[in-house]
């Protein structure tokens, strides 16, 4: 296997795409999971027509799992990380991206930027010093605790285990750090962390430590941006889609671009324009207290942004079931509370909303389902005109609810979907994917994994396991202000 098809780029690429298989549907303690993905990453890596494609790779520590916060009662996982090496010595360390189904990846490691914290960890920084974002920080933290406990090796945790493989090494060698989305932020941190403490694991300094990040957001402040280039900026080659919006986070210049960037196939709506304001209301809200340190800033260098194009059937209309479906799983009970309908009443319109998705499946339009769920609630003992203008409301809201969902899909795809594409990797998904059904089919491994491809690279499929966290947004937004701008006042008001 000495001329595999993919360069060494591409292999970088496919080894930090497979840390994402924890992320799978499937449920379970950091424990099973990490079996899972180490059955998962033996049978890829393995595989003669992996091999083919990508040459000889070995799993040398972990795989290693993490759930923290809400994930921990969930049981899915937060983050997962393992460190991977080809018969040419060299490494790669490679990160997982947001599982589609942690919270705590979402709202907390992805999304906390309201609140930096100093690169250096003094608790009396400069006011222009280097700063991360505190999920950044956090996420960093969980990558250097978790700890690889199985096998023939002692307990280690990553730092551990350079230190055992490199500490007495004089031979030159290669390590990469990759990662893609979540993984694309916390990666070059990862990367600039081993790389200021390689006098401790690697004295002779024989191991060269890169990075090569995909999709990820700026992780910190412009000195931060400024001292990453300054220590790593050789070392680091930054991937992104010019029209993928997460790496447009968290600089405010390039935020303010994100609305106009599938236009004119997609015009913003004002619930849209709500999210976009929350996004770059928080990018502000972390760099305020040091404006001398700059506002979050990309990482440099970077190559020429890979060349996206819009997906023109992702803009067209939802049909009125998906639309519908996503309003019922964003825990629709609460948001109609915010628009002023709760108790029996709110009970009996989600009751309505499942009748209808039961009845009409995808067959009609938004238009036609509203139709029929106000002919449904017209029947609702003590229907009266609050009911009636609540009607309008709804009909309101799932407009800009779809407008919302169709920005989405086009994020996912340009975010997640399109990157095996634009990086030469595609021919991996199907082979990947019947690799991880055959471990179904045998036992191996649980029934949730099936087409585990699809379900982290499908737009709706992905979209539809979002419901609930942007539930938790959108009511956040409802604010009277805004509903009065939107005209959603509430029904009597």
């Amino acid at each position: 296997m000495s001329n595999p098809k993919f360069n060494f780029i591409q292999q970088v690429f496919a080894l930090n795409m497979f840390s994402n298989f924890a992320s799978a549907p499937r449920k379970g303690s950091p424990a099973q999971l990490q079996k899972d993905l180490t059955l998962i990453l033996q049978a890829i890596l393995s595989d003669t027509n992996v091999q083919q494609m990508m040459g000889k790779w070995e799993v040398v520590w972990g795989p290693v799992v993490g759930s923290y916060g809400e994930d921990v009662k969930n049981q899915v996982a937060s983050n997962a990380m393992y460190v991977a090496k080809n018969p040419e010595g060299q490494y790669v360390v490679a990160v997982s991206a947001t599982n589609p189904s942690s919270l705590y990846g979402w709202f907390t490691e992805d999304f906390d930027v309201r609140t930096m914290v100093a690169w250096d960890g003094s608790p009396t920084p400069k006011p222009d010093a280097p700063r991360i974002a505190n999920g950044t920080h956090l996420g960093l933290q969980h990558l250097l605790q978790l700890t690889y406990t199985s096998g023939p090796q002692a307990a280690s945790t990553l730092m551990q285990f350079l230190n055992s493989t490199f500490g007495a090494s004089a031979e030159h060698t290669q390590l990469v750090v990759s990662g893609h989305s979540l993984g694309g932020a916390l990666s070059p941190v990862l990367a600039l962390h081993i790389d200021e403490a390689q006098a401790e694991w690697n004295p002779a300094k024989t191991v060269e430590v890169s990075t090569m990040p995909t999709a990820g957001a700026s992780p910190g402040n412009k000195a931060f941006s400024d001292y990453q280039n300054a220590k790593m900026g050789s070392r680091t080659i930054r991937f992104w889609n010019s029209l993928d919006p997460v790496p447009h986070g968290w600089q405010p210049v390039t935020v303010e671009l994100v609305p106009f960037l599938y236009y004119p196939y997609f015009k913003t709506g004002i619930l849209f324009k709500a999210i976009a304001g929350l996004v770059l209301e928080q990018s502000l809200q972390g760099t305020a207290p040091y404006p001398e340190g700059g506002f979050y800033t990309p990482l440099q260098p970077q190559v020429t942004p890979l060349p996206g194009q819009v997906y023109i059937t992702l803009t067209r209309n939802l049909s009125g079931a998906q639309v519908l479906q996503y309003f019922v799983d964003m825990e629709a009970g609460k948001l109609l509370k915010k628009l002023g309908i709760g108790g029996v009443a709110a009970t009996l319109i989600i009751d309505a909303l499942n009748w209808l998705l039961n009845k009409f499946g995808n067959e009609e339009s938004l238009d036609t389902l509203v139709a029929n769920l106000e002919e449904r609630i017209k029947k609702i003992p003590g229907y009266g005109p609050e009911l009636d203008k609540f009607i309008g409301i709804l009909y309101a809201m799932l407009l800009e609810l779809e407008n919302v969902m169709i920005f989405l899909l086009q994020l996912v795809y340009q975010h997640v979907t399109v990157y095996t594409d634009l990086m030469g990797t595609a021919q991996l998904h199907p082979l990947t994917q019947a690799i991880v059904n055959n471990l179904v089919s045998n036992g191996t491994i649980g029934s949730d994994y099936s087409n585990i491809n699809d379900k982290l690279t499908e737009p709706l499929q992905l979209l539809m396991q979002t419901a609930p966290k942007m539930g938790s947004v959108i009511e956040g937004l409802l604010t009277d202000d805004l509903m009065a701008k939107a005209g959603w006042g509430k029904p009597g008001k």
